[in-house]
């Protein structure tokens, strides 16, 4: 027993869909094809969106050499590594800066003893010694100097 194979199979909506899209492509076709399928006449829909989208002539050499270097450009940024936040420059800049900034200032607070008058003699009056205020002033500057260099610019 032979079985025959109609001369017309049914065909899918996903060969309809190629065909329409085919006709379309070739030129042959601008009418949406009658379909009682929704969703197979939406899709005919936006093949025909997509055709009157995009130019019909080849484009000329310098568009496709600025639209091959975009393309590159934009491969190359995506495949960079991006730093994270704190290996960025300014972070190290400021961890920089407030290290030297407590160097400094553990400096002079070892070498206080040593700025002392060398006499022995104790003070009866209380105040600041003219060391002591020179220190202070020091300290003043390293501060502000600190804060200065540290400010967002």
């Amino acid at each position: 027993m032979k079985m025959t194979q109609p001369d017309k199979p049914n065909k899918t909506p996903d060969d309809l869909l190629a065909d329409f899209t085919d006709r379309v492509m070739d030129g042959k076709t601008a009418i949406l094809a009658s379909s009682s399928d929704t969703e197979l006449r939406g899709l005919e829909e936006t093949v025909m969106r997509l055709n009157q989208a995009f130019p019909q002539e080849p484009l000329d050499e310098k568009t496709v050499k600025h639209l091959q270097a975009d393309l590159k450009s934009r491969i190359r940024k995506a495949n960079t590594p991006t730093r994270p936040a704190w290996q960025s420059r300014q972070s190290r800049q400021r961890f920089t800066l407030v290290f030297a900034v407590i160097v400094i200032l553990a400096a002079i607070f070892i070498t206080i003893p040593f700025l002392t008058s060398g006499t022995g003699d104790v003070q009866g009056t209380a105040g600041f010694q003219p060391q002591s205020i020179a220190l202070l002033a020091v300290l003043g500057g390293v501060i502000v100097l600190a804060f200065w260099l540290g400010r967002r610019k």
